[in-house]
């Protein structure tokens, strides 16, 4: 009756506009979810033959009933497949400590380009490092997208770097020359740097242990071509990173024609070459944004 009433509603605030298609299909999938695992935990003990042909499929142990917390629309396996094969995942973060960025205009011309697409942009701001990890794992994206600052020598990243004190830090990058990404920490309350050989695991194991489909990694941040270079050795995806500082204004561009590209199911190489010449008109050069893969620079 409870999951009953959550449907109706939901249906009824899509069709009064009280909604947003966003919030509709969450709303949708959870319930989807919740009516899925009833049926596998409450009548797996019924005999085969007593089963419906029709309704096997949504018994399955593997694939075939989607996890609680997917947003995809749930049903059998190919269907929930299809569903979150399709979603870009935005990631972004931005610390009190770090420069500030136009985040929510990167995010906003992204969903514009995607509108008339099949993909379907998911996003979590101002992500910890359980929270990024977490979020690939869940929502299974083709493409995820991280915006936020990865500047191996700045302030920030030296500050942050394995939460210790300036100079000691100092000295570990001049040793290490790791480069990462600047996340919050779990309290939201500090910047939290993430060394490139974590984000290569992170992506191994959502790749290799949990299937998630991921084609495509961009990290649209400074410094982020050592990052793009790490997960790219992962196998099998394309990853997208900068080989210096880079403004706001050209990482924005860049975005804007890299997603007006996959809209148009344009390759990743064709939808990154575009991407390039947009970033070229606020004067960053053809050779700010890399792409590798396999561990190597693609060469375009």
């Amino acid at each position: 009756m409870n999951l009953s009433s959550q449907f109706y509603g939901n249906e009824k605030g899509i069709k009064l506009n009280r909604l947003s298609d966003e919030n509709y299909t969450v709303a949708k999938s959870r319930i989807t979810s919740y009516v899925l695992e009833m049926l596998e935990d409450d009548f797996k003990e019924i005999a085969e033959t007593d089963i419906p042909e029709k309704y096997k499929a949504l018994l399955e142990d593997d694939t075939s009933i989607a996890p609680a917390g997917n947003d995809g629309e749930g049903g059998n396996g190919s269907e929930a497949e299809t569903v979150e094969s399709n979603v870009v995942l935005f990631l972004n973060a931005n610390p009190s400590q770090t420069a500030l960025l136009k985040l929510k205009d990167e995010h906003s011309v992204i969903a514009t380009e995607l509108q008339e697409s099949t993909l379907k942009i998911k996003s979590e701001n101002a992500v910890s490092f359980s929270e990024f990890s977490r979020a690939i794992y869940n929502k299974k994206p083709r493409v995820v997208h991280f915006s936020g600052h990865g500047d191996l020598k700045s302030t920030e990243v030296i500050e942050a770097y394995r939460g210790i004190g300036k100079s000691a830090a100092e000295k570990s990058l001049e040793d290490k020359e790791e480069p990462g990404i600047i996340l919050f920490d779990e309290d939201k309350r500090n910047s939290f740097f993430v060394k490139a050989s974590v984000l290569k695991a992170v992506f191994e194991a959502a790749i290799t242990t949990l299937n998630v489909p991921i084609e495509v990694v961009i990290f649209n941040a400074c410094h982020s071509e050592g990052q793009a270079k790490a997960v790219s050795e992962v196998g099998g995806i394309s990853v997208i990173g900068t080989s210096n500082a880079i403004k706001d204004s050209a990482a924005i561009a860049f975005s804007r024609d890299f997603y007006f590209g996959l809209a148009e199911q344009k390759s990743v190489e064709v939808s990154f070459k575009l991407a390039r010449i947009q970033a070229l008109a606020y004067g960053e050069p053809l050779d700010r944004f890399t792409l590798y893969r396999d561990g190597k620079k693609i060469d375009l």
